[in-house]
């Protein structure tokens, strides 16, 4: 009886979160966090990387 109520809140839950999903949220470019002492994600690269995408998602390029 219990595995049924765990499988029913389960599935009940899924099926929420799945309804509740939007597939109209903005597109957002997500660059890698890395910290550390030898950290491979600088600010300056990240900054770069945005300004690339930049250009090659603008029209015409």
């Amino acid at each position: 009886m219990n595995k049924f109520f765990t499988t029913l809140i389960t599935i009940g839950v899924g099926t929420a979160l799945t309804a509740c999903a939007s597939t109209d949220l903005p597109k957002r470019t997500v660059l890698p966090l890395d910290h550390g002492p030898r950290a491979q994600a600088t600010p300056w690269l990240n900054q770069q990387r945005l300004l690339y995408l930049e250009q090659q998602t603008k029209p015409g390029a």
